[in-house]
């Protein structure tokens, strides 16, 4: 019962018996009232190979300033609740209801408390635990992804570099991953910042190693309406077209209901260290300023029900999927 409630409730931290090989990190993505500050910030931990090597971390990207930062911890700097989604990097807290920071670097420094609420989770169940269905009970995947909120408002400021920041009717955005390495290849995109200011979409789409071969797996949800509508692999759902442009994409995913078109465009970037085997030694470009135009068709009527912008969109693209 404790593995399915921890599957069901992945923001519980996934790594305890683990030891070598092995990361886990969450990512808190803020956008402020006025659209002039996102800040993400993904505490996490790697286990690698030398046992001396493995460690905490606290890593923070600037979407104003397009920056990075990443804060190393040791071991014992690392704690987590065995029932409920928290976390300790330090004396930085991470939750479900918000987050505590305390950041004292020689290049960053944040202080401040930001509370969160008014989730909106994606649907669990015992056939579909979290945002990856039925494939979150294999026990070999190499990554592993869960969206504990698709969006939630925030309240609360925060000191950063001296500078205060309110984040004040604010909407944050949370997802996590866990495993051994990130994939060879991905996309990934987010906003809660359409023209409606009441819609969501989050993209994934990468290269997953199944057995001795792989395949192109993803997951898509378009929050709109007060209806989550779900585009993944384990769904049925399908990838029709994807093209890669100069800084973007364009992919259209389609089930037996409706046809989703996504065109999505990095802007400016910044650095994010990734998993390699649990060691933090890959590289990502992620734009926070990045945009996309979504449209949903329903099939059956031929016709466009959803057309939105998106705004202070998260965008990554890295190397090559094919399909």
């Amino acid at each position: 019962m404790y593995s399915i409630n921890r599957l069901q409730n992945c923001g519980i931290f996934q790594g305890a018996n683990k030891r070598k090989n092995y990361f886990e990190g969450w990512y808190f993505k803020h956008v402020d009232s006025t659209e002039e500050n996102v800040l993400c910030i993904i505490p996490g931990i790697s286990y690698e190979d030398s046992p001396g090597k493995s460690h905490s971390f606290v890593q923070v990207i600037d979407g104003r300033l397009h920056k990075t930062y990443y804060i190393k911890y040791g071991i014992g700097d690392f704690g987590f609740s065995k029932e409920s989604f928290e976390i300790r990097v330090g004396d930085n807290v991470f939750g479900h209801d918000g987050i505590r920071l305390n950041i004292r670097d020689k290049d960053l420094q944040i202080h401040g408390k930001l509370c969160y609420s008014k989730h909106i989770n994606w649907p669990s169940g015992l056939h579909s635990p979290n945002s990856m269905g039925w494939y979150a009970y294999i026990p070999v995947m190499e990554c592993y992804h869960g969206v504990l909120s698709m969006r939630h408002d925030i309240a609360g400021s925060l000191s950063v570099n001296g500078d205060s920041i309110s984040f004040d009717n604010g909407i944050g955005y949370m997802e996590k991953d866990w495993g051994t390495s990130f994939p060879n290849a991905w996309i990934w995109l987010e906003s809660n910042h359409l023209e409606d200011k009441s819609s969501s979409i989050m993209l994934s789409v990468a290269n997953i190693p199944w057995h001795s071969r792989s395949f192109t797996g993803f997951i898509a949800g378009l929050w709109h309406d007060g209806r989550l509508y779900k585009f993944a692999t384990y769904t049925g759902a399908k990838i029709d077209s994807l093209k890669y442009r100069d800084r973007g994409i364009e992919v259209i995913l389609s089930d037996k209901k409706h046809l989703l078109q996504i065109n999505a465009v990095q802007k400016d970037t910044g650095v994010l260290l990734s998993p390699v085997k649990g060691s933090m030694t890959g590289t990502i470009k992620e734009s926070l300023n990045g945009s996309a135009d979504i449209k949903m068709y329903d099939k059956k009527r031929s016709e466009e029900i959803f057309s939105r912008r998106a705004r202070c969109c998260g965008v990554e693209i890295f190397s090559s999927l094919k399909i």
